[in-house]
């Protein structure tokens, strides 16, 4: 078993090595990875400029439940084979960090902050999941930010749905209503 531990040990290593050379040979400063580095930097500040600071406790915890979620479905799916990150903004990493740690919670952080009955949060969430799953999704396909492998648009568009929820539930569960 040491042997068989050392072994994918030392693949992981030869991986990292292997990554790094092709993202520093290949990936950095293409024009896919101006266009993650743009998506990880730009949603912040906006964010921060927009971020209503008497309810920044609740967004704050909506939208860090929504990055654990993404996050963990995002490695999983790409652990799976089911979509790959062909250009990555940071070498190793198998998640998507400008989408998983910027645009998706920075845009949906907007949406609870904005829309604050379930009523409301469900119409923005509809729309923002349309907007991101059939408009983004497409567009970071044709950009090459992302490779899918038998996924389809509408499982995303039901999984940014069920993250919304879930997260705005959870949320609602754990901070008392702010006034």
């Amino acid at each position: 078993m040491d042997a068989v531990i050392r072994y994918m040990n030392d693949l992981q290593k030869e991986y990292a090595r292997l990554a790094i050379e092709n993202w520093l040979t290949d990936e950095l400063f293409t024009w896919t990875w101006w266009f993650l580095c743009s998506a990880t930097i730009i949603p912040w500040f906006i964010f921060i400029y927009l971020l209503d600071r008497n309810r920044a406790l609740s967004i704050w915890l909506f939208g860090l439940m929504l990055i654990l979620i993404t996050t963990f479905l995002d490695d999983l799916g790409s652990e799976l084979n089911i979509w790959s990150y062909p250009i990555k903004f940071i070498p190793v990493s198998l998640i998507a960090m400008p989408f998983d740690f910027s645009v998706i919670p920075v845009f949906f952080m907007l949406i609870y902050q904005y829309f604050k009955t379930w009523r409301t949060f469900s119409m923005a969430l509809l729309g923002g999941a349309l907007l991101f799953a059939f408009v983004g999704e497409p567009f970071s396909v044709w950009v090459g930010a992302v490779s899918y492998h038998g996924w389809k648009f509408y499982h995303s568009f039901i999984f940014y749905i069920i993250s919304g929820m879930v997260s705005r539930a959870f949320t609602q569960k754990w901070i008392q209503p702010e006034r």
